[in-house]
This record gives C-alpha cells, sequence and structure tokens, in this order.
C-alpha cells in the first residue's frame, strides 16, 4: 500500500509511545503483550490482504513504546542508588569550576560495592565540595553515595532528573576534596581529543582577533554554548527572542552550508564534489560540538536535500522532517522532552508549512523582508504554547528583533566560520576577518541596545494546560488547513465544533465559578511556604527562602510556581517571623509581581531580614501591616483568615527566639479549621493554649510547627487540637532530621494522617462547602489501573459525552443548519 508521507504516519505513533512509556508503569510482561500482539495483526494484515494504515500506528506506537523502555531500563549505575560506592572513571565535561564547589560529568568505567568489581560505561552527574580542579581526560578514583538526581516537586517547574536522562545520565554522587583522588593525568580516545582541541581553537581565535565583548557573543555562537555570556547580556538576548542563536542550529548549518557551497563554487570546485564537500564539513561541525538534537536535525534534512538535488528527485520538506525526528528518537526517544528538541522540530515545522501561507493570503507583500517577516510570524504562531509554558511571556520587541537582527546575526556566524577557517593557516586574512566581524557586532550591539530600551515590556502568560495547548493547535490547524474537516461527514463536523465550544466555555469559566478554598503547600526544601487560593484570590503564609548557598528559593521555585499559574498578583503575603526559611525570598517577590499587602506579627530592627524588607517594600510601594491577637482578614464571605498568637506582652519577654514570635494563624472556611503555626515551639505552644481557654480546640487540618521538631508539637498541643490531617513542610535529607521521630509517632498514635512535602512534593489541600480532598504531586509513574481508579469517572464522562454530542446533533441537525463549518 502506498503512502504519500510515510514518515508522518510511523513517526507521530512512535512520539505518542514515548509519552505512554515514560509517564505510566509498564512491566515487562505487559510489554511482551503489547509488542508481540502488534507485531502479529500487523504481519496478519500483511499476510491476509486486509493491510490498513491503523495497523502501522498501532505497530509504532508499540515500538515507541519498546524503545523508550529500553531506554529508562538502560542504567546499571541507578541499581546502586543510596549506596555506599566505589567509582573510577574518567571526567568528560567540565560543567564549572568555581573556587569551592565543582561540577563534572564523570563517565564511569568501574564500581566496587561489597569488595565486588562491576565493569561498565555510563556517565554520572559529579559535585566536588572543597577547593578542586580536575581537567577533562583525568581518571579519578571516588567513593561516596550514589543517588538518583532530584525531579520537580512542584508542577511545571524544572525537572533536573528529566533533563540528565535526555543527555543518558541516570544518578548523581557528591563528595568531599578529600574523598576523590586523581590517579592518572589526562588521557582521551583520539576522537574526544579532536573535539576539545577544536573548543579551544575557538576560544583561541575569537580571543585573538575579536573584542572582549564580541569574543564572548561569537564563542556562545560558534560552540552553542551561553555560559560565554555574562547573565547580563544573555538576559538581553533572551527578552529580543535571539537565544536560538546561542544553541547551534538549523539556521547555522543552513548559513554556513550556503557559505560553503557558494565559495567551493566560487573556487571551480563541480557541482557533486562542492556538494559531497560542504556535506563532510557539515558533519564534522556537528561531531566536534557534539551532535545535539537540532543539529543532528539539520544535518539529516540538508544532506537529504543536496542528495535530491544531485539526483534530481523532489524534496518533501514535511516528509523529511519526520524523517529526521524519526532516526533521532531512534537514538534517544528521551530527546523529545528536550526544550531545545521541541524547538527546533516545531519552528522547523512551521516555518515550512505556515510561511507559504502567509506569503499566500498576504500577496503580494511577497518581496525579501516580507518572507523574513513571514517566517518570524509562523514561528511565533506555531511556537507560542510552547514557548509560553516554558519562559511564560512574549516580548514585543522579539518580533522586532529577530527581524532586524537575524540577517546581521546570520552574516556574523558566515565571518566567525570563515575566522575560524582561516585562523589555521593564515594570520593576515583572519585579522581582516576579524575587523570586519568587530564592526558587525558592534553595530549590532549598538542596534540591540536601542531596540531593547524601548518600552515596549513583556506580556507574561500562564503555562496552558494540555487541554488549553490541544484546543489552540486544533484551531490553529483548521484555519491553515492542517487538519482538514472536510474529511468528515458534516454531522461529525458539527459534533467536533460543539465539543469544542463546550471545552472552550466550560475552561473560561469554571475558574469564576468553582466554590472553595484551595490551600497549597509548596515545597521550598528547608522552609515553609503555604499559597491560599479561592478564585481570583491569592494570599501566602510565608515564602520560604535558602537557609544554605546560594540557590535563591525566590528565584528559581516560588516566583516561577507563581507566575506559571498564572498568578501575577498576591492580595496579601503573611510573614510569620524573620527567619531565611520563612521570609527571604520574599524580597524577590516584592520586585516582580503585584503585592496588595504585607502582614507581620512583630518588629524587629536587629534583624537583617527584617529591614531588608521594610526597605524594600518602600522602594516597590508595597505597604505593611502589624496584626495583633483577634484581628481577622477576610478572603471571602465563607472564609478568613484570625490570628490567635502572639500577645504583644509575649513578644517583648521573648525576643531571643523568634521562633516563638510566629504569628498563630486560623483559617475557617465552609466550616472546617485549618490552623496555621510557623515555627512556634514549646513555650509558644503553652502561650496559645493559655488564651484558647473557653475556645473549642478541635480542628481538621494542621502545619506542623516546626518542620516537625523535637521542640514542637507537644503532648498537650496536639491533644487540644487534635488535627484529622497533618502536613509537615521540611527539606529532603535536611540536616536537622526534621522531623522528629518521636513527633511523627506522637501524630500516628492518635491516628493523625501526615502528609510531608519531601516526600509528597506539593500537597493542595481544597476545602469545598460540603467536602474536602488532599492531593499530592510527586507519585511514582502511574500504572493503567491507577488511572482507571482516579481518573475512570473522567474518562467515562468524555466518552459518554462525544457519543451523546454526535447522536444529540444528528438527531436536531435542523438546529445547525445555519452553522457553516467551512466559513468556522
Amino acid at each position: 500500500m502506498y503512502l504519500k508521507k510515510p514518515f508522518i504516519i510511523i513517526t507521530i505513533p512512535i512520539i505518542l509511545g514515548i509519552i505512554f512509556s515514560y509517564y505510566l508503569k509498564i512491566n515487562s510482561s505487559f510489554l511482551l503483550i503489547i509488542i508481540l500482539t502488534s507485531f502479529l495483526i500487523f504481519l496478519c494484515s500483511i499476510i491476509f490482504g486486509f493491510f490498513k494504515k491503523r495497523y502501522i500506528i498501532i505497530l509504532f506506537f508499540a515500538i515507541g513504546i519498546l524503545i523508550t523502555y529500553m531506554k529508562l531500563e538502560s542504567s546499571t549505575l541507578i541499581k546502586f542508588s543510596d549506596k555506599d560506592i566505589e567509582l573510577e572513571g574518567n571526567i568528560s565535561e567540565i560543567i564549572y569550576n568555581e573556587k569551592d564547589i565543582s561540577k563534572y560529568i564523570l563517565n564511569v568505567e568501574k564500581i566496587v560495592d561489597d569488595g565486588v568489581s562491576y565493569f561498565l560505561n555510563e556517565k554520572l552527574s559529579l559535585k566536588v565540595i572543597g577547593e578542586n580542579k580536575f581537567e577533562v581526560g583525568d581518571k579519578v578514583l571516588l567513593s561516596g553515595v550514589l543517588k538518583r538526581p532530584n525531579k520537580n516537586t512542584n508542577p511545571k517547574l524544572f525537572n533536573y532528573r528529566l533533563y540528565l536522562q535526555t543527555r543518558g545520565i541516570y544518578t548523581t554522587i557528591t563528595v568531599k576534596k578529600h574523598e576523590i583522588n586523581k590517579v592518572d593525568e589526562k588521557t582521551l580516545p583520539w576522537y574526544e581529543n579532536m573535539k576539545l582541541n577544536f573548543t579551544d581553537h575557538v576560544e583561541l581565535a575569537c580571543e585573538t582577533y575579536l573584542e572582549k565583548q564580541n569574543s564572548s557573543i561569537m564563542k556562545a555562537i560558534l560552540l552553542g554554548q551561553s555560559s560565554y555570556l555574562e547573565e547580563q547580556e544573555y538576559n538581553k538576548f533572551k527578552d529580543l527572542g535571539l537565544t536560538h542563536i546561542m544553541a547551534v542550529s538549523g539556521l547555522h548549518i543552513g548559513i554556513i552550508s550556503i557559505f560553503l557551497i557558494t565559495f567551493l563554487a566560487y573556487l571551480g570546485v563541480e557541482r557533486k564534489t562542492n556538494t559531497i564537500l560542504t556535506l563532510i564539513i557539515i558533519w564534522i561541525y556537528g561531531f566536534l560540538i557534539g551532535y545535539p538534537p537540532s543539529v543532528l536535525r539539520a544535518l539529516i534534512m540538508f544532506t537529504l536535500l543536496f542528495y535530491s538535488k544531485v539526483i534530481f528527485r523532489r524534496y518533501d520538506s514535511i516528509n523529511t522532517l519526520f524523517f529526521a525526528m524519526f532516526i533521532i528518537l531512534s537514538i534517544n526517544p528521551l530527546w523529545l522532552f528536550d526544550i531545545g528538541f521541541q524547538l527546533s522540530f516545531g519552528a522547523t515545522f512551521f516555518i515550512t508549512f505556515l510561511t507559504p501561507i502567509l506569503r499566500t493570503k498576504f500577496y503580494p507583500y511577497n518581496k525579501k523582508l516580507g518572507t523574513s517577516l513571514y517566517a518570524i510570524l509562523s514561528v511565533q504562531i506555531g511556537l507560542a504554547p510552547i514557548l509560553f509554558y516554558y519562559f511564560n511571556s512574549i516580548s514585543i520587541i522579539s518580533i522586532l528583533g529577530n527581524f532586524i537582527l537575524i540577517p546581521i546575526l546570520s552574516k556574523s556566524v558566515v565571518l566567525g566560520f570563515s575566522l575560524l577557517i582561516f585562523s589555521y593557516f593564515s594570520s593576515g586574512i583572519s585579522s581582516i576577518i576579524g575587523k570586519i566581524l568587530n564592526l558587525l557586532l558592534n553595530i549590532n550591539y549598538f542596534i540591540s541596545e536601542g531596540i531593547y530600551g524601548l518600552p515596549l515590556g513583556k506580556i507574561r502568560f500562564s503555562s496552558p494546560n494540555i487541554i488549553g495547548v490541544f484546543l489552540y493547535y486544533f484551531i490553529v490547524f483548521s484555519i491553515f488547513k492542517i487538519i482538514k474537516l472536510d474529511v468528515f461527514d458534516n454531522f461529525t463536523n458539527k459534533a467536533i465544533i460543539f465539543y469544542l465550544i463546550i471545552c472552550i466555555l466550560f475552561t473560561a469559566i469554571i475558574p469564576f465559578i468553582e466554590n472553595g478554598v484551595c490551600i497549597h503547600f509548596i515545597d521550598v526544601g528547608q522552609g515553609d511556604c503555604i499559597l491560599i487560593e479561592d478564585g481570583n484570590r491569592f494570599y501566602l503564609v510565608d515564602t520560604g527562602g535558602s537557609i544554605f548557598g546560594n540557590f535563591d528559593i525566590g528565584e528559581n521555585i516560588l516566583l516561577p510556581y507563581l507566575v506559571k499559574k498564572g498568578i501575577f498578583t498576591l492580595d496579601g503575603v503573611f510573614i510569620t517571623h524573620f527567619h531565611d526559611d520563612h521570609c527571604k525570598s520574599l524580597s524577590t517577590l516584592m520586585k516582580n509581581i503585584n503585592i496588595k499587602k504585607v502582614f507581620i506579627g512583630y518588629e524587629n530592627k536587629d534583624n537583617k531580614l527584617y529591614t531588608n524588607i521594610v526597605n524594600t517594600s518602600r522602594e516597590e510601594s508595597v505597604p505593611i501591616y502589624k496584626l495583633s491577637k483577634g484581628d481577622k482578614v477576610f478572603i471571602n464571605e465563607d472564609s478568613y483568615i484570625e490570628v490567635l498568637s502572639p500577645l504583644e506582652e509575649f513578644i517583648s519577654k521573648n525576643r531571643e527566639n523568634e521562633n516563638n514570635l510566629s504569628l498563630v494563624l486560623l483559617l475557617r472556611s465552609f466550616g472546617r479549621k485549618t490552623l496555621l503555626t510557623g515555627d512556634i515551639e514549646e513555650a509558644a505552644e503553652t502561650h496559645l493554649l493559655e488564651n484558647m481557654s473557653g475556645r473549642k480546640g478541635k480542628i481538621d487540618f494542621l502545619k506542623v510547627p516546626h518542620h516537625g521538631s523535637n521542640t514542637s508539637s507537644g503532648e498537650n498541643f496536639i491533644d487540644f487540637f487534635h488535627p484529622d490531617y497533618a502536613f509537615i513542610q521540611v527539606g529532603e535529607n535536611n540536616s536537622f532530621n526534621h522531623p522528629n521521630e518521636e513527633v511523627l509517632k506522637r501524630y500516628e498514635r492518635r491516628n493523625i494522617k501526615v502528609f510531608r512535602t519531601d516526600e509528597s512534593g506539593l500537597i493542595t489541600l481544597s476545602i469545598m462547602p460540603k467536602e474536602f480532598n488532599i492531593s499530592i504531586y510527586n507519585r511514582d509513574r502511574l500504572s493503567i489501573g491507577d488511572i482507571v481508579i482516579d481518573y475512570g469517572l473522567e474518562i467515562n464522562f468524555t466518552i459518554i459525552y462525544l457519543v451523546l454530542s454526535y447522536i444529540i446533533i444528528k438527531r436536531n441537525s435542523y438546529l445547525f443548519e445555519e452553522l457553516d463549518i467551512y466559513e468556522i
């Protein structure tokens, strides 16, 4: 059977199989059944003559599941997780090397566990604490505990585990400098030496012939490493929508290929030889920079393009694009989750498909500048959901930046590549090229500064959910006839439109009609941060913050979490007390989102955090209000927060221990009580109970005091309030040994169910008028049984709704006679 675009038919099922296999638990028996069944169906369909496209789809869906399962099960090191072992291997990459801490990629050759040696060839992420300096190729011997890398514990944030898995790394290890020793000088195989020498030569050539700032830009462009740029410069490129220039992509390969073909043709090289030489050079270049997915895509597509021209065959760009995707995912299926892969293939698809359509629709504006603008618009339209999901903003100046600066930077790529070539044998020509390139990059700098200074800020968006992405692409694909609705009968078309309208209305209206309060216990490591959400009103209780190190919780966890939820305004922030792990991130929030009010329980001008918060609040015009016992802050007509403690007299006597000065807040919502306790310890618990005389203590939910420390959660405290559920915000493997085992037993003996952020990640408590629900974010991969149990009702509802929609529309078609599907 002839298939018009075969690689579309086989690649899309592979993608679905990869997603299915990555997110769902699959045992080997189930996998074997799927593979054998799909293969037998496919084989029988050919033998007995009832072949259909659907059998190819089923087979390659199973293949997608298989290759992903094999990739995820390919690690040997992961079997030694949480064990204290010895490792021997070579440093293959330096991530960073600072004074007191360094990070490397180690290629492990031998592992020793309980005296037994295992030989292998697998990478891991190595962090060394203390002053050290290893070079690529050094053989090292170390001992330590092997760990699985952390994944994101709050939804839609950066997944470090998945990032490493896309690079074939499944484990990490952290050692101190005395636990690692160099056992041999650097020795590298010839091909690794070749890569290292190429990188050194690029750095030397750029530093020799270019100004410092221009040198950094060209090193970043030629090697695809944004780390060569200062943070401020990188952020400027990011806001101008030019970060793809920093990752060697199809644009680079295309520019270099055209340059090489033109240059070799000018030298009189015959066409076929010209093509072969160009392909050899660009494939070697791809090898030297490590074959990132975007480069592999471009190399495969350009190879087939040049081959088609040599043999005079028609080139199908869409089919070739999916062929490249098929090859790359066959090599590493987890590349599907790499942002570079997604942006590269997405941009190429939409440029290829939408640009001709836009050019036709806007005829006669088909000049060269118009074509460039159509290509930029095609990418912006096509990649919008992906960009919103990852970056949550779009800068109006990015379109202008791409339109004006890409031509300049394209010429810079050509000159940079020429500089690199001539620097091997002619310093004179290299010097001339360097001067021209300096001039061009200086022009680029002045223009980019002018565009960057325009008062056209960013438009921020929340990260779309899967329904939103589906609806967006369905509408775009329908408008541009990628999805052709005319292949269905008229009744089916109307059912689709009817269903989509209901979906859009339901998605848009549901946030405004939901009647309930959600309490999100955000995982900020060793610290507290609680988001209280009621429709379009949002309050924070504490903001978390790093106790040790320079990792900024506010910038890297809390702010991205809020932005991805679409929260750009907070109605109020309650700070229980002025310790790093409770309020260090507040200043970051005040500088980046709109905060209407900050609530505190006491003042402490001797505390640097307090003074920093006060100073930032003045700069950002955020008012600070001091609360006292009995004060109430209303969230809605059914919910309010009441201050239970501390009294002013207690504050004046206990200033030496700020934990005990924590605001204790009681959230009343739909008749249920949630007690939020900050870091109160025994003295504050006693103070609280003394001031609760005459009041009923029974509550429904408790935020456990002081991360479950043994200085808190006294027997009397627990017995008085006796919650049904308790929540502990605590960092994984923290140095304080929180929560304390005895404290956990106190709750267990009273049959109080305890949830912990170090185990569950984000914990969400939803309180509705007649019921409540507790959900956790961190779960192992779901099994098909879990999906049926957890989402069976939604699945059944969707199926029934689709069937009923079709039946209703078909039987009442006269109601839809005015609906013209093709006009829509």
